[in-house]
């Protein structure tokens, strides 16, 4: 052979064997790539954002969603959602229960981040570090302006988990000033000092629960606002009045909407049928008219027609009867079941006035106004549940043995059981109502939510998976049931983990820390 074609024939020998080494590690390298941790097959993949609805594939890596696709695709476990709709994680910012046992009953109704974003915690510090590490889902809260008042005017610290350890009941002890002491200008250096305090820890935003302290005055609200407008954070209130005659919750939302508008924050407002009644259309218009304007407020609802209260509620005085619409005996003792007559709520304004009551106050109408508003978000109001006589509920407790109101339970589930029966609203709507809306109005000031409340490439992979023709709530009001878990809804995933698989809730530490822009 010619010795140029002995070369060339060498040459290319070489050029194929180098070409084999390199295609190893490049095929391994491409192999790895669609590598996923999980991948959810066959789903309805919704997506309230873009609108996209088809049945896809979704691939989850290091805790985000890699790949949305109609191809196959395998990971290292796979979840058949066949038949299931596939969607974002549900957020509820009006989460009071923090504990173990309320966090396994939000994971089996889908939701991925609770958080108390009403009443608020203080120290926020403290809050943070209770669970860092532990927490089963996303946790966070805002500044609660309540309980820098308890600390500033009465010199208690609630510590951190304020709804489930107590503080609450020495909160509502007799005298306390947090809810009895007028404005007085004296108070206010110390108290705007308190909740600046936990915005820097991370809040966030700042909770005015003012329906529970009505004696607060405006000019304090508005300078505590101006922190809000100082750390670029949202406000959100339990407005004054909960009541249809005057003073009335359209009264009060006048007030935090005129407040919000003047130092220029985004403002939730919570359970609008709850305070307004009667008034609810009248209070939604109002929100509509705000926005229309270009003012950023959302208004909320939970879908059950009796609240949760307690005896010494300022609406709950005497007289309630022409404010709500309601009479003794459509209140009932949360711990008991048991309804009560006049006598009894008159002894327990003397004798218990922090005792927890059910109280049937809205009527289906305002909760399908709600409901088919656009715009209004789903908010559960979950409270602690009661275990044997206080707030005891750990991740042991076995479900139902909690005392308290159905929608620390099934608020989530609740609502896509009326949408199947009733048709109301489309249920991309209603998985936007639980998902996207609340991420969306956060997100400005809360950048970890704009990759939650979403079903797409690149979103973290908080996601719920449910089955549209069976899911349901399952607790009642009835004692025995108050905390059943809802059913339809087999697996849940937090940051990549898998929470609930196979409707089994998994004691893993999968929730992360959500705080304000600052932190």
């Amino acid at each position: 052979m010619h010795i140029r074609a002995q070369f060339h024939l060498v040459f290319k020998a070489l050029v194929v064997a180098w070409l084999g080494l390199i295609s190893v590690p490049l095929l391994t390298a491409h192999a790895f790539a669609e590598a996923y941790d999980i991948v959810i097959t066959n789903g309805r993949v919704m997506d309230p954002e873009t609108g996209y609805d088809a049945v896809a594939n979704v691939g989850i890596k290091d805790g985000v969603v890699t790949s949305i696709t109609t191809k196959s695709i395998k990971g290292a476990r796979n979840i058949d959602a066949t038949g299931h709709v596939v969607a974002p994680g549900f957020i509820d910012l009006h989460s009071h229960g923090q504990d173990d046992f309320a966090f396994r009953l939000y994971a089996r109704d889908g939701v991925t981040t609770p958080m108390d974003l009403e009443v608020g915690q203080y120290p926020i510090d403290q809050f943070y570090k209770y669970w860092e590490g532990k927490a089963l889902l996303n946790y966070g809260a805002t500044v609660s302006h309540a309980f820098a008042r308890l600390k500033v005017l009465d010199g208690q610290n609630p510590g951190g988990r304020v709804l489930y350890e107590g503080s609450v009941t020495r909160a509502m002890d007799d005298g306390q000033q947090w809810k009895t002491k007028l404005y007085d200008p004296k108070d206010e250096p110390k108290i705007l000092a308190a909740v600046e305090e936990g915005l820097k820890q991370g809040g966030i935003g700042i909770g005015f629960p003012i329906g529970y302290y009505t004696v607060v005055g405006s000019p304090e609200i508005m300078a505590v606002t101006g922190l809000a407008k100082k750390y670029n954070v949202p406000i959100t209130s339990h407005v004054r009045y909960l009541s249809q005659i005057p003073p009335s919750g359209f009264m009060g939302m006048t007030e935090m909407l005129t407040i919000a508008r003047e130092n220029d924050v985004p403002l939730l407002l919570h359970h609008i049928p709850s305070n307004c009644l009667g008034l609810t259309k009248e209070c939604l218009d109002l929100i509509d008219a705000a926005r229309s304007k270009g003012q950023k407020v959302v208004g909320e609802f939970y879908p059950y027609q009796y609240a949760g209260t307690y005896v010494d509620a300022d609406y709950n005085k005497p007289g309630f009867e022409d404010r709500l619409g309601i009479k003794a005996s459509d209140y009932k003792v949360t711990e008991t079941g048991k309804a009560l007559t006049d006598k009894e709520f008159d002894r327990l304004r003397k004798e218990a006035p922090d005792t927890q009551l059910l109280m049937y106050s809205m009527k289906d109408e305002y909760i399908k106004e709600a409901l088919t508003r656009p715009g209004v978000i789903i908010g559960s109001d979950a409270m602690p549940y009661i275990v044997d006589g206080g707030l005891n509920g750990d991740w042991d407790t076995q479900f139902g043995k909690g005392n308290g109101h159905a929608r620390g339970a099934g608020a989530h589930a609740r609502i896509l059981r009326m949408v199947r029966e009733t048709k109301a609203i489309p249920l991309m709507e209603a998985i936007s109502k639980m998902t996207y809306g609340p991420a969306k109005f956060l997100e400005e000031h809360v950048p970890q939510m704009k990759k939650r409340g979403r079903l797409q490439e690149g979103a973290v992979a908080d996601i719920t998976v449910f089955d549209p023709n069976s899911v349901t709530d399952n607790a009642g009001p009835e004692i025995g049931k108050n905390s059943l878990p809802s059913t339809g809804i087999p697996y849940v995933i937090v940051n990549g983990k898998v929470v609930v698989d196979d409707s089994k809730v998994q004691r893993v530490a999968a929730g992360v820390a959500i705080r304000n822009k600052g932190q």
